[in-house]
């Protein structure tokens, strides 16, 4: 065990904790930044699905990383995220555009 300065010791919990507090707060800007474009209405890809959230790179290694990775394909978890912030959940839609209108015959 390696013996620390007693003041050394408080400028390392201080820069822990501001440093921990820091990425709390980039990982809020970077959802706010995702959350403006999720507004936007996205189409599913044909052979992908459709897609239903941007995961800030923070939270996904996060959680990953605290849960295991496999906690992005369990639905319940996916549930509780986007519940929690639904700030990341996208607006997307079906592949076919539907037109209503009128066509003319060619007479």
């Amino acid at each position: 065990m390696i013996e620390i300065d007693g003041e050394l010791a408080k400028q390392v919990e201080t820069e822990l904790r501001t440093g921990w507090l820091k990425n709390q707060i980039d990982a809020r800007v970077e959802a706010k930044k995702i959350a403006k474009t999720n507004t936007i209405r996205h189409k599913s890809v044909e052979g992908l699905g459709q897609l239903t959230a941007r995961i800030p790179v923070t939270a996904f290694h996060f959680w990953g990383q605290k849960l295991g990775y496999a906690c992005w394909n369990d639905q319940q978890f996916m549930d509780e995220f986007l519940r929690d912030n639904p700030e990341l959940r996208v607006n997307s839609g079906g592949t076919k555009e539907i037109h209503v209108g009128w066509t003319p015959t060619g007479k």
